[in-house]
Parts: structure tokens; C-alpha cells; sequence
């Protein structure tokens, strides 16, 4: 038998305290220094293409709910939690990317897409879920060197490079009647964009000017979510969902400053006062949608759409010649027995594959993404009764082309989900 007395829920309240203060200084000490795609300048930064715990299965997420993951892209599903447990969930991605022209290539590594998640009930048909998640990167370093207008041997070197992206710290509630879930993110979004721009004559004695351009957004953000369970028949189910958030304007702060510097002396002057400007970031309408159909607990399928109206994304009132944004993701997996004696009967394996047509146009040529993953999870339990998934999946892909002196890149990522859940908040009274 199993009970929770006033001893209980205060080493609940104090443990949910000590999880909130982990996760504050958690984002208060991440930062994003990556160095990475150079489509990361279009925008608030590259979007996460494969994020989640289903990452294998090409990062489906709408329609997606169990009792071993937090499936914090679709707020609805926190009802398929367990009702005794509470979760912690932690991931991150390392990518190896290949950049290359018809002319010459690079690479780069970085870690990225860091999320933390904790999810519990707080009443019957009524959970709870809150964390970090990394919305959006930007790392870019470009170097270009180029005629100057009117000279035909005068060339000048044009330096472009940006960091950082945008992150939230969301708190989610989910309710459950009967085979409908509905729920809804409250997140705090912030971020700064820095964009640096160097200009510089290959001339003898000469200058060069330096620019720099620092945003830093925060606002709030609502994200709710829906699922619907059909079971189909007493092996098979079917379930539907969709999340979304609202077209929103993000409050918004730009500095800018620029400068003239002597190439040989290092001096320089200042050529615009310091300027501070205030208003906001159009943050668009976004709808994920999909389903999910399994049958006798061994097989699934599950497929989603995204759709991002990143055409109607502006900056201080300025629009940013962006088009609209849409992804595809279609996943599988299978589990040999559920409850099986072996762990490789227990495990359950992914494959997956996405497509992306983003919200770039270079030279009339869209810069699409496409991408194959494949991966595990992987069940441990203790001698305690905790229980542990630990999640790698392999993204392996292509985003954009060499045609027209355009820019290809081909990644491979490797991610890493831990998704641990405990009994915190029960005892038993019989052992």
C-alpha cells in the first residue's frame, strides 16, 4: 500500500525547490559560443531541425507521449507521465559539419541544442513540467575579398561574424480527460544576437572601419498544445496532436556602434555615437502537427509537419526578406518485448528521416535540408525501483547546395538523451 503524509510533501516542496534553483543557475551559466553554419546569420539563428527525446525517429514530437520521456515540444503530453514519479531529463547534441564550395572547404565542431527538463503530477489529471530549452544558434564567421567599385587591381576584405541565439525557461501544465490531453508552455524567452562586420582596403597605410550590432530580446512566450488517443482495437492505438504559438512580439534592445581603425597604429575614432534603440522581434506563428500508431506495444509510426510563418518575421519594423518555413518528419520504431528478460529485448530502435525547406532564398535557390537518423533507447532499472532511458541517435544530413557559389554543408550529430525518473514522493508502507 502506498500513501504520502505532511513528512513527504515537505521533502517534495524542498526538492522542487532545490530543482528549480539547479535549473536557474543551469541557464544562468549556459551560453552559446558556437561557431558554426553560416546560414545562422539569416534571422534569429538556425532552428533546431531534430530536437527532442525522438530525435532517432527524425525528431517527431507532435503526437508523441509515454510514461519515459518528457516530450516538452507538445505541452498535452505531460498526462502520460506517471503519476508517482518525478523526472529529470537532460540532453545534448555534438555536431561535425563539413562546409564546402565549388572552390574550397572547412569544418567545424561545436555542442549545442542543450535542453533540462523536470516534469511531476500536482493532482489527479493535472501535471507539470518545467526546464531550459535552447530555441535557436548563431555562429558564423565569414571572410570575403572583393573588387572595389570603380577600380579594376583594388580589392577590399570584408569580415561578417555573430553569435549567440535565443533560449527559454518555460513552466508547463497539462490536463487530462478521459483520452483528450490538453496543455499549455508559459516560457521566458532571451537571448542577445551580436553581429560584428569588418571592412578593410588592401592599400598600404590604410584603415579599416568596424562595426558592431548587439540585440538582446526577452519576452514571454505561450505555446499550448493538444492530443487526442484513439484506440483502434485491443492491439493498436492512434493518436493525434498539434502545438503551436501565436504570431508575438518580443521586446528588443539594439546597440550600435562603428569605428575607424588605423591599420598600422591600431588607433581609432569613432564615427557614430553610441546608439541605443528600443522595440521588438516579431516572433511568427508556428504549428507543428501529427500522429502516432502503434500496435501490440512492438511497432510505431509516426509522422509530423511544422510550419513557421518566418515571412512575417521583423526586426525593429524592418522585415528580413525571409520565407516561410516548413519541415517533415517521419519515424519508426521497434521493441522486441517490452518486458522482456534481456536489456536488447527492452530496447527500443529508431529510424527516421526529416526534409526542411527553410526560410532562406540565396540566388533564387531555396536552402533545404535533408536528413536520415537512427538510434536507441535504452531502459536500465535500479534496485530501488528508479528508472533510467538513456537515448543516442545519429543525424546524419545535408543542408543547402554548391550550386550557383553557394554554400553546402554535410553534418553528423550525435545526440544524447537521459531521461531518469524516481520515486520521490511515495513510501511504502509494506516492504
Amino acid at each position: 500500500m502506498l500513501n504520502i503524509n505532511n513528512q513527504q510533501q515537505s521533502t517534495m516542496v524542498k526538492r522542487i525547490i532545490l530543482s528549480l534553483f539547479l535549473l536557474a543557475s543551469f541557464a544562468k551559466g549556459y551560453s552559446q559560443e558556437n561557431s558554426g553554419s553560416p546560414y545562422s546569420y539569416y534571422g534569429f539563428g538556425t532552428l533546431p531541425d531534430n530536437n527532442g527525446p525522438y530525435s532517432a525517429m527524425g525528431g517527431v514530437a507532435a503526437a508523441m507521449r509515454d510514461n519515459k520521456n518528457i516530450n516538452f515540444l507538445n505541452p498535452a503530453s505531460y498526462t502520460a507521465l506517471d503519476s508517482n514519479r518525478f523526472y529529470f531529463q537532460f540532453s545534448l547534441a555534438g555536431e561535425y559539419t563539413r562546409i564546402s564550395t565549388h572552390k574550397t572547404s572547412t569544418d567545424y565542431q561545436v555542442a549545442q541544442n542543450a535542453n533540462l527538463n523536470m516534469a511531476l503530477r500536482m493532482h489527479p489529471d493535472l501535471f507539470l513540467s518545467f526546464g531550459f530549452t535552447e530555441k535557436s544558434d548563431i555562429g558564423y564567421d565569414l571572410l570575403y575579398t572583393q573588387l572595389m567599385s570603380g577600380s579594376e587591381n583594388t580589392y577590399f576584405n570584408q569580415n561578417i561574424s555573430g553569435e549567440g541565439g535565443l533560449n527559454d525557461i518555460y513552466a508547463g501544465v497539462a490536463w487530462k480527460y478521459k483520452n483528450l490531453s490538453l496543455g499549455m508552455n508559459f516560457s521566458y524567452v532571451f537571448g542577445k544576437i551580436e553581429k560584428r562586420q569588418t571592412l578593410e582596403a588592401q592599400l598600404s597605410n590604410s584603415y579599416y572601419i568596424r562595426t558592431s550590432e548587439n540585440n538582446r530580446i526577452h519576452d514571454f512566450l505561450f505555446n499550448p498544445g493538444i492530443q487526442y488517443d484513439f484506440k483502434l482495437s485491443p492491439k493498436s492505438r492512434l493518436t493525434l496532436g498539434t502545438s503551436m504559438n501565436f504570431t508575438q512580439k518580443l521586446s528588443a534592445k539594439k546597440e550600435f556602434t562603428s569605428y575607424k581603425v588605423n591599420s598600422s597604429s591600431g588607433s581609432s575614432t569613432m564615427l557614430d555615437e553610441e546608439t541605443l534603440e528600443s522595440g521588438y522581434i516579431v516572433y511568427p506563428l508556428r504549428i507543428l502537427s501529427g500522429f502516432d500508431y502503434q500496435y501490440k506495444n512492438k511497432w510505431q509510426v509516426a509522422g509530423d509537419y511544422t510550419f513557421h510563418q518566418m515571412s512575417k518575421y521583423e526586426e525593429f519594423r524592418k522585415d528580413q526578406g525571409l520565407n516561410d518555413y516548413h519541415k517533415m518528419n517521419l519515424g519508426v520504431s521497434w521493441t522486441p518485448e517490452e518486458f522482456g528478460r534481456f536489456w536488447w529485448q527492452r530496447n527500443k530502435y529508431m529510424l527516421g528521416g526529416y526534409f526542411v525547406k527553410s526560410s532562406i532564398d540565396l540566388k533564387n535557390t531555396d536552402i533545404n535540408t535533408y536528413g536520415v537518423t537512427l538510434g536507441s533507447q535504452l531502459p536500465f532499472v535500479t534496485r530501488r525501483g528508479s528508472e533510467l532511458v538513456l537515448g543516442v541517435a545519429l543525424d546524419m544530413g545535408i543542408r543547402g547546395t554548391e550550386n550557383n557559389g553557394i554554400i553546402q554543408e554535410k553534418f553528423a550529430k550525435i545526440r544524447i538523451n537521459i531521461a531518469f525518473k524516481e520515486f520521490w514522493f511515495m513510501k511504502r508502507k509494506i516492504n
